[in-house]
């Protein structure tokens, strides 16, 4: 099998508990390791390359980090977890990007990036893909974010062209954030990706009716075509896979939640794997909850299930 290229966000993750800080002074009893902050391992499509790769999937990551500690500790937990990062590149000339994450009482996270703009995240060249892209690779997964600034923009676009012309699958997780959904770079860059998916996966509130129009299902179907699916994500609530003609909905499993970082990068991955090893798309849909469900049983982003924890998950 061809590896899966997984084009996008890597970065040091920088957790404070603050829900398990305010339980503590409220005199709960929370583990005083559960009140201090973490630095783990992070970034969008890099945490979907550790969940496909733990699939036991081959996976090529392509992205570019500070040539500083942050960055060689994320490459080697990468190499750890089985990526290749042959495609990874480090910047002398900025710092690898920390996102700093509150997690409240319910689990919830938001997030604030520094830099917020010029990052190392968005520095992907061209010389970074592969020179054979089309021969090496069987799949590309991206991520919205990488179409907010150059030159990682134009990268992933040429890519996800050359791709898609190819015939080769392609997904792309729209993760737009607040600040880039009125952002016309963005949004034109946007509707040019969503021309190149097999599969565009977003949040069924906020992002999808970025291109859409709105979060009804039939603007899904609509958006869908017959060769793209779409993917609802709702949180606590499930996913719904659209095509032009039918939606496959799965709830969401009912499991204790440590945190929500994470679970839509889980879910991608737990789809990707699930499709390419030969399951249907309401099978795909329903193993993918449960590699999300997984994830936010467990702090951090890159929780990825044995086949007996997921079985027990399906199973349950």
């Amino acid at each position: 099998m061809k590896p899966i290229l997984c084009l996008g966000d890597i970065c040091a993750d920088l957790i404070l508990p603050l829900g398990a800080v305010r339980r503590a002074r409220r005199g709960e009893p929370i583990p005083v390791r559960e009140t201090d902050a973490v630095f783990r391992h992070g970034g969008s499509v890099a945490n979907t390359a550790v969940g496909l790769a733990g699939r036991g999937l081959p996976v090529l990551f392509c992205g570019t980090c500070g040539d500083d500690a942050y960055g060689h500790a994320l490459a080697q937990e990468l190499q750890q977890r089985h990526v290749d990062t042959a495609c990874l590149r480090f910047d002398r000339s900025v710092p690898t990007l920390l996102i700093a994450i509150t997690v409240d009482e319910d689990g919830d996270r938001v997030a604030f990036a520094t830099h917020r703009t010029g990052a190392s995240q968005h520095r992907i060249l061209p010389e970074q893909l592969p020179s054979d892209l089309v021969g090496t690779v069987g799949w590309l997964h991206c991520s919205g974010m990488m179409l907010r600034e150059e030159p990682a923009a134009s990268t992933q676009l040429a890519a996800m062209r050359q791709c898609h012309n190819a015939g080769i699958p392609v997904s792309l997780d729209i993760n737009a954030r607040i600040e880039s959904r009125k952002d016309p770079f963005f949004c034109r860059n946007l509707k040019e990706a969503a021309e190149y998916c097999t599969v565009l996966l977003g949040s069924l509130d906020t992002e999808l009716p970025l291109l859409a129009g709105n979060a009804e299902p039939a603007s899904l179907h609509k958006l869908a075509s017959d060769s793209r699916i779409v993917i609802a994500r709702s949180g606590e609530h499930g996913a719904t896979v659209f095509t032009e003609d039918k939606a496959f909905y799965c709830p969401a499993f009912d499991v204790p939640v440590s945190d929500t970082i994470g679970a839509g990068d889980a879910y991608n991955a737990g789809f990707i794997a699930s499709v390419l090893q030969g399951q249907s798309l309401p099978e795909a849909n329903r193993t993918a909850n449960a590699v999300a469900a997984f994830c936010v049983m467990h702090a951090g982003g890159r929780s990825v299930p044995t086949q007996a924890e997921l079985d027990a998950i399906l199973n349950g």
